[in-house]
Order: structure tokens, then sequence, then C-alpha cells
């Protein structure tokens, strides 16, 4: 809003007063006025009649006209200072508006400059949030992507791995038609056997009659040799070889008695539990497999829960727990145990587990009561041994078989539980800051599943050995300390960095079970199915102290 500003003019007569121009017309419609009314009031106030207006002849017309027109001048004056005061008044009440209003526009100003600025704001927020979301929905998108290729290829093996089961399931099914007709032949042939082992003689009396032959053995030698000293100057030659004789019948017949458990005739096992070597090779190999692969988790795990500090086992402990598990895994393993740090890379407690899980499989794969002892025990094959041995044989079966009452729960329960203990006594040998109850507890409740399979995989082993087709299968583990041989071990640790067939590369434990065959005649070598892993000592040469 703008005002124009006022300007003065100034009338013919000296002592007027300034006029706004703005009021012009205004005052010319007064002064018209003015006149009018003067010309009314005076009528005589023209030149002709000068001389009468003032009756004592003291004013002329012309100074009534001047008296006349001061007076309008007055009242014009007034009315134009009125005028003024009105237009101060105005100015002054626009001015204040003025200013009231430039306040509210400034104001108004600030408040569209903030609301510019909030507006700014808002809209880089709003950049900055939609920049966000398309970043998160991509993110989203390309997991989503991921989790759903990873679905489609978890759907795809598990739909192979059906499949596989489905073949697996059916051969399954065919075999058990097979060892079910095969089973039925081997109980006819227990009936027969059972038929057969009713109609022996009492085993007491088997026993006396093995006994007094004995006795009777021992006597005739003592009188054979005091006759053969008495005429041994007559006929020395003869007696000698009389009492040669005699020995070597002697001694045959101590070392039938000591080797009681002679091989399995082939006709005592039943056509459905026998077995071939290539099965037992096979059976060895995915057991070692196991064992590897079980120690590395252990080792790793009970690496990650527990503290290692070196020397920390110390004083008797230190040489009963030494002692202890050096007569399993090997001296030199057990020191480098006690030596090295584990913290970092527990490859050493793995490589002990490793050892020691082996050497106890193995054991379990060849001792006598796993195999189940009552069946292993059979009859002996008389078609090449006298009646005597045949008798000390089935006597020596009977009593040991009242001390089989273990089944197949309670050995694999307690061949679990002495593994479990000797991974805990390796434990503590490896420096662990923890109990031996709390290393047996914490192996117990996340690995006794494995354990226990593994204990299994032995105890079938042991049983396939015993119904092999092949006779004289043994498993075997190398023992430490042997210089290496690459023609009946391998190495389960190599670097490809070392000679191994040196003198001084010797075997530091044993890693991996193998399996041998006896020779049937005297002149033949030992034939290697599957040989024995080993570790080298030279494996200790990278680790840290």
């Amino acid at each position: 809003m703008t005002w124009s500003v006022p300007y003065w003019t100034v009338s013919s007569s000296s002592t007027a007063r300034p006029v706004l121009t703005t009021q012009t017309n205004v005052r010319n419609v007064a002064q018209a006025e003015y006149r009018t009314e003067w010309e009314e009031v005076s009528p005589v106030l023209v030149e002709c009649d000068a001389d009468v207006v003032s009756l004592d002849d003291s004013k002329t017309h012309d100074d009534m006209q001047v008296l006349h027109l001061s007076k309008l001048l007055d009242e014009a004056k007034q009315e134009n200072r009125r005028f003024e005061e009105q237009v101060q008044s105005l100015l002054n009440q626009s001015m204040t508006e003025t200013s009231s209003l430039q306040s509210k526009i400034a104001e108004l100003r600030q408040r569209n400059k903030e609301a510019l600025a909030e507006c700014e704001r808002t809209k880089k927020e709003k950049e900055d949030i939609v920049a966000a979301l398309t970043k998160k929905n991509d993110v989203i998108k390309a997991t989503l992507q991921q989790q759903n290729q990873e679905m489609r290829q978890a759907l795809e093996d598990l739909n192979r791995s059906s499949a596989r089961a489905q073949g697996e399931l059916l051969d399954a099914r065919s075999s058990m038609l097979v060892y079910r007709q095969q089973l039925t032949q081997s109980s006819a042939q227990l009936d027969s056997l059972q038929k057969e082992q009713a109609a022996r003689m009492s085993l007491a009396d088997r026993v006396a009659a093995l006994e007094a032959e004995l006795k009777a053995k021992d006597t005739e030698l003592a009188e054979m040799k005091k006759i053969s000293s008495q005429a041994k100057s007559a006929n020395a030659a003869g007696a000698r070889d009389e009492s040669t004789v005699l020995v070597q019948e002697f001694s045959n017949l101590r070392a039938l008695l000591a080797n009681c458990i002679p091989e399995r005739p082939a006709g005592i096992a039943s056509a459905s539990m026998m077995s071939s070597s290539n099965e037992v090779v096979s059976a060895l190999r995915k057991l070692n497999s196991d064992i590897h692969q079980d120690a590395t988790i252990m080792a790793e795990s009970m690496a990650e829960s527990f503290g290692f500090e070196k020397g920390r086992v110390n004083g008797n402990e230190e040489t009963s727990i030494f002692q202890q598990v050096g007569t399993t895994i090997g001296a030199g393993l057990v020191h480098f145990l006690g030596t090295k740090s584990h913290s970092e890379d527990p490859i050493l407690i793995q490589i002990a587990f490793q050892t020691y899980i082996t050497r106890y499989l193995c054991w379990l794969s060849a001792t006598w009561i796993a195999s189940g002892g009552k069946e292993r025990l059979g009859t002996a094959d008389q078609s090449n041994t006298t009646q005597t041995v045949t008798t000390a044989w089935s006597a020596l079966s009977h009593i040991l078989s009242k001390h089989l009452q273990f089944d197949d729960t309670q050995l694999c329960s307690a061949a679990a539980s002495k593994i479990v203990a000797g991974l805990a006594d390796i434990l503590l040998v490896a420096g662990c800051d923890a109990t031996r109850p709390q290393l047996c507890d914490a192996l117990k409740q996340r690995f006794s599943e494995k354990i226990s399979l593994l204990a299994k995989s032995g105890m079938r082993i042991n049983r396939l050995i015993i119904n092999s087709i092949d006779r004289g299968l043994d498993v075997v583990v190398i023992k430490p300390a042997t210089v290496f041989d690459s023609t009946c071990m391998d190495d389960g640790y190599d670097d490809g960095e070392h000679d191994k067939n040196t003198a001084n590369n010797r075997v530091l434990c044993p890693t991996d079970i193998g399996l041998w065959q006896r020779p049937k005649g005297a002149n033949t070598g030992v034939r290697i199915l599957l040989k024995p892993k080993i570790a080298l000592e030279s494996v200790v040469d990278n680790l840290d102290d």
C-alpha cells in the first residue's frame, strides 16, 4: 500500500497559508459559496454604489470587500488548519498501519522462509528415507532370492536323497528276503548242532580225563628221562631219540592247550553270516574315515570350550597320567601334547584323539569277547586232531562260555565309557584347565552318540572277521617309534616336504587301522589288504610352541 505525498501551493496573497493540492476543488467550491453568500448579504457592493456602503463614510467598497475577504481568509485558514490536522492524523495513522503491516510482512517473510527451510528439510528427509527404503528393499530382495535359490537347492538335494533312500530301501528289502531264507537254513543247522552237542560226554569228565592224561604224560616223561639217564651208556642213541619224541609230543600237547581258540571251522558259521575280506576292508575304510572326522570335531569343540596351559599337570598326577596315556598313544605324542600350544590350532589333540580311538577299536575288533564268545568257541575240527585235543577243547569251551554274560548293549556302553575316559586323560595331558569329571561329562553330553556308533562299528568289524570265508585276517596298527616303511604303511599327514624312507623318520603314532592276512604256509609272507596309516614325528615341526 503506497501513499501519495501531498505538496503545498502558495496563493497570490503573501500572507496566505499553504493549501494542499488534493483539496483544491473543495476550496474552490467553498469560496464560491462564501462569495455567493456575501453577494446576497451585501447586494450594494458594486462599483457604482461604493459610497453608499459605509454610512459614516469611514469605509469604502474596497475596504469592505477586503474586510470580507479577510474574514473568509481567516475561516479558510482555520478550515485549512483543521484539514491539516486531519491529514496529519491520517498520515500518522497510515504510518502506524504501514509500520504494523511492514512488521507483519517481515514476520510473514520470516515464516515463509522457515516454512521453505522446513519444506526443504522435509524433502531431504523424504529423499533419504526413500533411498534407505530402496536400499533395504534391494537387500531384502537379494536375500529372498538367495534363500529361494538355497531352498530350491535343498529341495533338489532332498529329492535326490529321497530317491537314493528309496533305492536303498528296495535293496534292503530284497536283502532281507535273502537273509530270511538264510536264517531259516541256519536255524536248521543250529538245531542239528544242538542235537550233536547234547550227545557228547559230560564236560566235567572231559576235564578230569584231560588232567589225568597230562599227569600220566608228566609221569611217563619223568620215567623216560630216568630210564634214559640209566641206559645212556648202553643205548644212548636210541634212548635219546625216544626221549626227544616224547618231549615233542608233550610240547605239542601243551601248545594246543595254550592256543585253545583255534580257527572256527567253515561249517560252524551259518551261511547268512558269512563275509569276505572285501567287506572287512570296506568297513575298515568307513570306520577310519569316521574316526578322523569325529576326532576333528571333538578336538575343535573342546579347544573352544576350555582353556589350555602348558605344564598345567604336575607332580605325582603328571607321572600317573603321562605314563597311562603314553602306554596307549606313545611317549613322543604325550611329550608334544604337554609342550605345545593348543589354543590356536588343536591339531595335536585331534591326532591324539584319533590315535587313542584307533588303538582301542583295533583291540575291540580283534578281541574274543566282543565277537560273541559262545558263538566263537564252536567245536574243534576233529579231522586233523586227536581225541585228546578234541576233548580238551570242548572242556575249555564249556568253562569259558560260563563267563560270557555280556550282550552287545553292555559291551557298547563299556567301550564308550572307556573311550570317554581316555579322551579326558588326553585333554588333561594337553594342559586343559578343567577337571577330569568335568571333561567326561562334557564329552558324554556332546559326543556320546558318535562314540557309541564308533564302538558299534568296531564290534561289527569283529564279527565280519570271525565270519569271513577268508581265514587269517588280522587288524593292525603301527606301534609308535617304528621306522617308517612305505611298503606296509602310509603317512596320514603327508605334506610332501619330507623324505619318509630315512632311518631318522620314525612313526609318532598310528592314525588308521589296517588289515593283514596271515599266510597258510610257513614260508609265505603276510598279505597286506589295507595299509595302516600313521603320523610321522615331522608333523610337529611347523607347530607353535
